[in-house]
């Protein structure tokens, strides 16, 4: 049976574009779970992988679930391999999901690796060996949105330091602090993330001139739904990019990790912080306009402290200012070198383990409150 990656058959997770019968996973972590009998599942996807080098490829990996005594599981567990990965290395193949040489109920779930930034990868149809699908899974529980930068999706989390240049075969998000917190938490997330973008300023570099790239950052990232896939993929007009829904996804919490990539234009000049501070209140201001009344964690210091006062500073002005106490603030330890560096002096896997633990437990604190 062939079908399309519409809410009907499947659970969608994260910010995905639908789109002529083509459901566009942009973001890390983005997915689709589906629920099926049989022996053979397979998918047609499409990238532009011809537009892109090697090291820019689409990865995806597949978890597969097998059902028991009636109990429905699905999704990827915390610290579980996937039933397999792969890049999407051509503009559009047929690739297999999951094969068995018995018949079995089982839930599979296709999950983006790689960032928004890199190539895409699109659903166009899926297609099993048995005659129906079944219901999809449901919801979970509890519901985390995430946003953040590189850190949040992953970044080079499974190469070395000694590598110069970034390669999505060496991207992880399920070794990263935010999916590992999520299914730790039993959590579904979305991810609003994109490397090396921040809240007034993208990164410069330590020795550039001064001089603010505010052409793409997160706050405007937040607005749509996958201003990356219209922009980079579909080429749509920007005044025709599809804003997202806010209604379509209720978190329980919202966490929010930015000033990493800021700090490199801010240093440490009293005037350029205060403009960071203004423009991260504003955006915590954008944020509560379309979640009214979830609370916000908002953390930063893993890579870089310099503007951890600025951001305590602006939960302070926030709350002050909106007579409310339900913004936090987090400052993560600086990474230990004890626990290596991957590309760029990004964190490993082993200190996202560590940052997980601390951000889960501050989310558990919170959401007793």
């Amino acid at each position: 049976m062939r079908f399309a990656a519409d809410e009907n058959n499947t659970k969608i997770t994260g910010r995905t574009i639908y789109r002529d019968g083509v459901r566009y996973l942009g973001y890390t972590g983005s997915s689709v779970s589906f629920r099926f009998k049989g022996k053979t599942a397979k998918v047609e996807l499409v990238s532009d992988a011809s537009t892109h080098e090697k090291r820019d490829y689409a990865w995806v990996a597949v978890f597969v679930k097998e059902e028991k005594d009636n109990e429905i599981s699905y999704g990827a567990a915390a610290d579980e391999e996937p039933y397999k990965r792969f890049c999407l290395d051509k503009d559009e193949a047929e690739y297999v999901l999951y094969e068995s040489d018995e018949e079995k109920t089982v839930t599979v779930t296709l999950i983006k690796y790689s960032e928004a930034e890199y190539a895409a990868c699109g659903i166009k149809w899926i297609e099993t060996d048995s005659e129906e699908i079944l219901t999809p899974p449901a919801a979970k529980k509890l519901k985390i949105e995430m946003v953040g930068d590189s850190i949040t999706c992953g970044y080079g989390n499974e190469g070395g330091v000694e590598e110069t240049q970034h390669d999505t075969s060496k991207e992880n998000p399920m070794g990263a602090y935010s999916l590992l917190t999520a299914t730790h938490l039993d959590a579904d997330v979305n991810v609003v993330a994109w490397n090396g973008k921040g809240v007034i300023t993208a990164y410069i570099g330590e020795d550039a001139p001064k001089v603010k790239d505010a052409d793409w950052l997160v706050p405007m990232l937040y607005e749509y739904t996958d201003a990356g896939c219209e922009r980079d993929y579909l080429h749509t007009p920007e005044d025709k990019w599809e804003k997202w829904d806010n209604s379509n996804f209720i978190p329980d919490i919202i966490t929010v990790y930015l000033g990493t990539n800021d700090a490199s234009y801010t240093d440490n000049d009293a005037a350029r912080n205060e403009e960071f501070v203004n423009g991260y209140t504003k955006f915590l201001g954008t944020i509560r306009s379309k979640n009214p009344e979830i609370p916000i964690l908002c953390m930063l210091g893993t890579m870089d402290k310099r503007l951890c006062g600025s951001v305590e500073r602006a939960v302070e002005l926030f709350n002050s200012k909106n007579n409310t106490d339900n913004v936090y603030y987090l400052e993560l330890p600086f990474q230990d070198e004890a626990d290596g560096l991957s590309i760029n002096w990004h964190p490993t896997v082993k200190t996202h383990r560590k940052t997980a633990e601390i951000v889960e437990k501050k989310i558990i604190e919170i959401l007793k409150k």
